[in-house]
């Protein structure tokens, strides 16, 4: 409505200004308060339909259609004439100019306005449908609420009743309960676990059809396509590297007959053969080692203390029915305010649980649960995680390249109870330098050469662990050893005969390390970290 009568308005304005300038110029001195209503409003919004005036140009002018002094109450009075020659004399060319710059606003400005302004309430509107339609609806209910339940006309024995109860027996009124405005804050945690619940419903929802859809099916042929380019350029590859080992050696080869010259000419040279003027100089020349060229400099590893928590704030608790208290992304950190935040409290019982430390939070934030959970004890929670890595080699035992960086293989295991692969690694039982999980792929026998082995490793990562496991009182805090093998050595031969799974459930593979690697990202910033560190390909 208030776009109609914005535009009301506005043509009102241009109506009776065309209308007075109009009988300004045309008509002079009328003093019938009818007629120059009629000139000036009647007569205007009639042009805006075509109903223009016969007289306003001077062509139809004619003296029998008006009153030439006024007096004929049903004819208008005649616009200034020459008296001897009953002609117009008012100017037609302005009158005429008003006119079409009249047409050309109202017509076709102010209709378009018009038009446009619907358009944008449309659009408003239109944005706003839902949240309109949810208000009322919720005044509907409260109609609803506040009134008797018999519709009309029954709704007559609904008022007798009434007032039989209030005149005739006596009986107080009952206030009817008013709808809450504000809910309180367990009721509040359990609306907000609802949304959460239908949020992540939503989204499998919307994944299961985004696998379905034709774009996605391109895009998974798309990527069997990169897979095929890979293979042959892996097979490029192969036949690269079997050159470049011969140069490796042919260069050696060189070195050596260097080294040896060199001496010879020192030999013969110390005996008294030949004048030291007369002697060449050889200066002995060095292997030049093949270094891989940094094309994109080093890329630093993403620093997990940054980013808030991702895992550790999951809906479902691992392994039990307990739900997290939902904690959006700002809400995370200790010093926001969270006033509606009660967490459910959840230790998992145990015997020779370690002592508690309720004071202890954690240092990334909030994850929606109180407790020790599945954890051993309150606060930090040590674990190790091993990152064995080897270089890939082709069937000709050249290393495998990919972007002039060669291309490394990490071990992995997957444990029984869980569908992701994860790194060999987790907590130490007392006085034991070997985490359980890898002891569980490991032969007995061959534990003492690999902490050996483990005591010559290079830390990679030390610090918090973003794991599902996570409360605000117990976290996972994690060191992460590199265990590499440069070349195909006896102890690589010897861990690859050694691998063994005492649970048939238990798989273990070399998995290449690239950013595809299906691990979760704690783990995939842990590999990056190793790649930087040896130039490998990630």
């Amino acid at each position: 409505m208030k776009d109609v009568f914005f535009f009301l308005f506005l043509l009102a304005v241009w109506v009776v200004s065309f209308g007075v300038a109009k009988q300004a110029i045309l008509i002079h001195n009328e003093n019938r308060v009818d007629w120059i209503f009629r000139g000036v409003v009647y007569q205007s919004y009639l042009t805006i339909f075509g109903q223009i005036p016969a007289y306003i140009d001077g062509v139809d002018f004619s003296l029998d259609r008006c009153s030439p002094n006024g007096t004929d109450p049903y004819k208008p009075k005649c616009p200034e004439s020459d008296a001897t020659r009953h002609q117009p004399i008012f100017p037609e060319w302005l009158t005429v100019t008003l006119l079409c710059l009249y047409l050309l606003f109202t017509n076709i400005l102010l209709l378009n306005l018009l038009i446009a302004m619907f358009n944008y309430t449309f659009e408003q509107v239109q944005e706003h449908t839902d949240q309109i339609w949810k208000f009322q609806r919720h005044g509907l209910i409260e109609e609803y609420q506040g009134r008797p339940p018999a519709p009309p006309p029954f709704i007559l024995l609904s008022h007798l009743q009434l007032f039989i109860k209030r005149v005739v027996l006596k009986i107080p009124a009952r206030r009817h309960k008013q709808l809450k405005n504000k809910l309180e804050k367990n009721e509040e945690a359990v609306l907000l676990s609802w949304e959460m619940y239908l949020k992540e419903s939503y989204l499998q929802s919307q994944q299961d059809q985004q696998r379905q859809r034709p774009e996605r099916k391109m895009e998974d042929i798309s990527h069997r396509v990169d897979t095929m380019v890979d293979l042959l350029e892996m097979d490029r590859l192969k036949q690269s590297g079997f050159m470049e080992q011969r140069l490796s050696s042919l260069e050696e080869q060189v070195a050596q007959t260097a080294r040896a010259l060199h001496w010879i000419v020192k030999t013969l040279r110390d005996g008294g053969l030949g004048s030291g003027e007369d002697a060449p100089t050889l200066a002995p020349q060095k292997a030049s080692e093949m270094q891989d060229q940094e094309l994109d400099g080093r890329q630093e590893a993403e620093d997990l203390s940054q980013a808030p928590h991702v895992n550790a704030r999951h809906l479902f608790y691992p392994n039990s029915p307990v739900l997290r208290f939902p904690v959006p992304d700002e809400k995370v950190p200790w010093e926001t305010e969270f006033l509606i935040y009660d967490p459910p409290f959840y230790t998992e019982e145990r015997k020779g649980q370690a002592s508690v430390d309720p004071v202890a939070k954690n240092p990334k934030g909030r994850t929606g649960l109180r407790g020790c959970g599945s954890l051993s004890c309150f606060g930090p929670n040590h674990t190790l995680q091993l990152v064995v890595t080897r270089w890939k080699r082709n069937q000709d035992g050249a290393i495998c390249r990919k972007s002039i960086k060669k291309v490394l293989e990490v071990l992995l295991v997957k444990q029984p109870l869980s569908e992701h692969w994860a790194l060999p690694g987790g907590s130490q039982e007392p006085g034991e330098t070997l985490p359980r999980n890898l002891k569980q792929i490991l032969r007995r026998e061959f534990w003492p050469p690999f902490e050996n082995l483990l005591r010559q490793g290079t830390e990679v990562y030390k610090g918090y662990m973003d794991d599902p496991r996570n409360t605000d009182n117990a976290w996972i805090e994690t060191v992460a050893i590199s265990v590499h093998f440069p070349d195909q050595s006896d102890e690589l031969k010897r861990l690859n005969s050694h691998l063994h799974t005492c649970d048939p459930r238990v798989a273990v593979r070399w998995q290449v390390v690239d950013r595809r690697i299906p691990l979760s990202t704690t783990y995939k910033t842990i590999l990056q970290k190793t790649a930087t560190l040896y130039g490998a390909y990630y």
